[in-house]
């Protein structure tokens, strides 16, 4: 039975992402360079830093590059960037060294990667299954959240050296050659060019110039910035608050759903429309965070953290489908790209958090100011509208209203 080419590409982008996912597992690799080179808690943790300002800086640049580039090319030199990075880090051991080469070229080789593949495999399909395939290519990143843990741990265990050098020839030998069978549909770029005027096409600062631009742009701010907390502070929210030692658990549980939720919400977006499916998924987290306010045993942490990591893995299926549904394919990556600096500035809310865990010595605070976030967005998504309607642009629609007024 022949394998629809789309799915090749599809699956084949889950596979770079579940390579490129590495950063997942970093507070493992922090933890290596403190115990074994004797770094603070703070240089271990500001090459991450630096890797989550490249990646959602340079996803603009690459987004837009891979628009008129192609896929291919763009998450070829992501895999060769993410690998070299590693691979010299091997050599330049040092908190500067490992900030620059690891931290800036690997977010730089992870935008090029993550934005091309998620963008080429989304061409092959029709709008009834976007979701569904978009949900697919970004599991691998989350699924590498579970799986490469344990990879990281093991080959920490021989030492820091050993370790980046041995996952940067994994990542050079797994991504360019998946990188290969990253391509656009036949004839995209004729049919492309046929409907472009079905797409939204302006500058990339104008893109801010539409409400529903904004809007998602704010929502993935404070849900990614929502999960992000929990990413790094989920261990200790599990000691302080249920005296459970076994924070690693809760971690894995985290990442498991993280992964099953960006295939389920592909599923349900697929079938209920983008901004329903969005209303679901910031519902679910908005009672999650309610009910951790109640919480008092492992158990029923463990099943609120469950929760959280399906709707957050969620986001990164149903951001980048809407974005495509609502302004179309044409300049996809740009778009994409500019709301993925939400990201970036979502890492605002886990130092806030750790702040206020500094002060408090507890995450209530933390817990009440995202509870107040997520609900502002549940009802920002209630208000979200398609921007085009049946291929036209509702600009249009609106400028033509404006001329009768006129």
């Amino acid at each position: 039975m022949k394998v629809y080419e789309g799915w090749k590409v599809a699956f084949a982008g889950a596979g770079v992402n579940f390579l490129v996912g590495i950063p997942y597992a970093w507070s493992i690799i922090a933890t290596g360079l403190s115990q074994q080179m004797g770094w603070s808690p703070v240089q271990a943790a500001f090459p991450y830093t630096v890797f989550l300002l490249s990646y959602s800086f340079f996803m603009v640049l690459a987004g837009k590059w891979q628009d008129h580039a192609g896929p291919r090319l763009v998450t070829t030199t992501g895999g060769l960037l993410v690998g070299a990075a590693s691979l010299l880090s091997a050599f330049f051991l040092s908190p500067v060294g490992v900030s620059l080469l690891w931290g800036f070229f690997y977010g730089f080789g992870a935008a090029c990667c993550f934005g091309s593949v998620t963008s080429a495999a989304m061409k092959w399909f029709s709008q009834e299954k976007k979701g569904l395939a978009t949900g697919v290519v970004v599991t691998g990143m989350g699924v590498s959240a579970f799986v490469m843990a344990p990879l990281v741990y093991f080959l920490v265990g021989y030492g820091m050296r050993s370790a980046f050098l041995i996952l940067g020839f994994l990542l050079l030998l797994g991504v360019t050659p998946l990188a290969r069978l990253i391509k656009n549909p036949p004839g995209y770029a004729m049919q492309a060019a046929e409907s472009a005027e079905s797409s939204i096409s302006v500058r990339w600062y104008e893109i801010f110039r539409f409400p529903q631009f904004i809007m998602l742009w704010l929502m993935f701010w404070v849900t990614t910035g929502t999960g992000v907390t929990f990413v790094t502070h989920l261990d200790s929210m599990a000691r302080v608050h249920v005296a459970y030692e076994r924070g690693y658990i809760l971690v894995a549980l985290f990442a498991f759903f993280n992964a099953a939720g960006r295939i389920v919400f592909g599923l349900v977006s697929d079938r209920i429309g983008r901004g329903r499916a969005m209303t679901l998924d910031f519902s679910i987290t908005l009672l999650a965070l309610v009910l951790l306010l109640q919480f008092s045993s492992p158990l029923s942490m463990g099943f609120i953290v469950s929760a959280l990591g399906l709707a957050y893995g969620g986001l990164y299926t149903l951001f980048p489908a809407t974005i495509a549904t609502y302004f179309g394919e044409k300049d996809f990556g740009l778009y994409f790209g500019l709301l993925y600096t939400a990201l970036g500035a979502g890492g605002l809310f886990p130092l806030i958090a750790g702040y206020l865990f500094g002060r408090q010595g507890d995450f209530q605070g933390a817990f009440l100011l995202l509870i107040i976030a997520c609900a502002a967005v549940v009802i920002l998504s209630l208000s979200l509208k398609k921007p085009v309607m049946k291929g036209e642009p509702v600009l249009a629609a609106e400028l033509d209203v404006e001329k009768h007024h006129h």
